[in-house]
């Protein structure tokens, strides 16, 4: 999945760009590079949405795993009194 969000990204970035570059130089088919353009803006958007949630999840992962070893501790000590 990370390899699509990857590729989903990098092509948004290059469709924004070539966008952009339609505008400035005036080309013919301008309508068709802005709506590239914008569908180049979602496939942003929704590659860098997925590795902020991947990001969060790992986040909570490693909190999860440290308070299981937290009160694991505090088990521990508790049955040595």
């Amino acid at each position: 999945m990370k390899k699509i969000a990857i590729i989903l990204t990098v092509t948004g970035v290059i469709l924004a760009i070539l966008a952009q570059y339609a505008l400035i130089n005036d080309w013919v088919w301008f309508k068709v590079f802005h709506t590239l353009g914008f569908i180049g803006y979602i496939f942003i958007i929704s590659g860098l949405a997925y590795f902020s949630l991947w990001f969060i999840h790992q986040l909570s992962r490693d909190e999860k795993d440290r308070i299981k070893r937290f009160y694991h501790q505090q088990h521990e000590a508790d049955n040595e009194i």
